[in-house]
């Protein structure tokens, strides 16, 4: 009888057998596997204002090119692939995105603030930005020196710099019509 394989550590070959046997997104994070949630519509709604306002500014300067997830970012650290699908990144130049933003639920903000927070930072990231839905304010990281510093909270009445793109986005507009989520289907 042959023992079930135990893995400590998963690495990038089997995170992708995983990826590609599952309906689900998956992310790969310092050898570990985390399943994804479907979006709730609020989300999706902030997602849509991010990536709108970032590509209309990105669109007039030609400067920098924003994603939205699903989109696998592959990340190197310490000669370990971890494999994560940030919800808006910012690529400005190169392979590896100057801003990412995570929008936070109940299901993946513990993640989101920790080992995704550690794993940008060590990426070397630039600018992260959390988004919180149900205060309406978003939570900046900016690194220094190979860490991040927090930079501080932004509410719906304050301009959100983003530094690597050399402008500002206004809370407001990102948080537009995200209340009006659950519009019933006619």
């Amino acid at each position: 009888m042959e023992e079930a394989r135990v893995l400590d550590r998963y690495d990038y070959e089997t995170y992708l057998e995983i990826a590609g046997t599952t309906q689900e997104r998956v992310e790969l994070i310092f050898g570990k596997i985390y399943m994804m949630a479907g979006a709730s519509a609020e989300h999706q709604d902030i997602l849509g204002n991010i990536f709108y306002l970032l590509k209309s500014y990105a669109r007039k300067t030609r400067t920098c090119l924003p994603r939205i997830a699903p989109y696998d970012l592959k990340l190197t650290v310490n000669d370990t692939t971890n494999v994560v699908q940030p919800d808006i990144m910012l690529f400005c130049d190169g392979d590896v995105p100057c801003a990412i933003f995570e929008v936070l639920s109940a299901s993946t903000a513990l993640k989101d603030k920790t080992v995704k927070k550690e794993l940008y930072e060590k990426s070397g990231i630039e600018e992260y930005f959390l988004v919180n839905t149900e205060y309406k304010i978003i939570d900046k990281f900016a690194l220094k020196n190979g860490s991040y510093v927090y930079i501080g909270a932004y509410g719906e009445k304050e301009s959100l710099p983003i530094t690597c793109l050399g402008t500002e986005l206004e809370v407001e507009e990102i948080f537009e019509m995200s209340e009006k989520h659950d519009i019933q289907n006619a």
